[in-house]
């Protein structure tokens, strides 16, 4: 995904979750060698149990990554779906 958005390689799931677009997407699940669920969460949890849907730190850095979380905002509509959130624009 890093060739795609033109990104420098992630050196880890984790550095790639980190730059999603959304502080409520920037999650992710695996299983340990125990089988035990383990949660990847750089940019925490207090977004997504509390319904905001926030720019992660990354495209808060430059103009254009900023343009991009609100085109993504936009398309994903994300009111439309959960009349409770609370979306933060950048601009």
């Amino acid at each position: 995904m890093h060739s795609v958005n033109d990104f420098p390689p992630y050196t880890s799931a984790e550095d790639a979750i980190s730059k999603f677009p959304e502080t409520a997407t920037a999650l992710g699940v695996k299983l340990d060698e125990n089988n035990k669920v383990v949660l990847a969460a750089p940019c925490g949890i207090h977004d997504v149990l509390h319904l905001e849907v926030k720019p992660t730190p990354f495209f808060t850095e430059r103009k254009e990554r900023a343009a991009v979380y609100e085109a993504q905002i936009r398309k994903k509509n994300w009111k439309s779906v959960w009349n409770m959130i609370m979306v933060s624009h950048i601009f």
